[in-house]
């Protein structure tokens, strides 16, 4: 479930996931918008939001950011990963509206608590 509520969020958010039709259940590549580079999103989530999320490698490098949703994550891991790169986004002038990813995933999120 953690990896449909990240992916439900992406695309609520207006975005595009890096592989629709075949996702992993590790993680969740997000193609980030134009002009939006890849290697500044991820310091700024990190170095000024305390949050850490993988970049893309060869081709895909400053083209992308990758969501964990394994090992020891949980909800509200979802939560903070898609409302970082909400805020991250914005911060760094991209037009988004704020809420969207989240709420989207916590939507499906709330049937592990059904």
């Amino acid at each position: 479930i953690l990896a449909r509520a990240t992916r439900a969020g992406v695309l609520a958010m207006g975005l595009q996931l890096l592989a629709p039709d075949a996702p992993s259940p590790a993680a969740t590549g997000v193609l980030l918008p134009e002009p939006v580079d890849g290697g500044a999103l991820t310091r700024y989530l990190r170095d000024t939001m305390g949050v850490t999320v993988a970049g893309g490698q060869g081709r895909l490098k400053g083209r992308i950011v990758r969501l964990a949703h394994i090992g020891y994550a949980d909800t509200f891991d979802v939560v903070v990963a898609l409302s970082a790169l909400e805020m991250g986004l914005a911060g760094l002038g991209h037009e988004i509206e704020f809420g969207r990813g989240t709420a989207a995933a916590q939507k499906l999120l709330m049937e592990m608590y059904a």
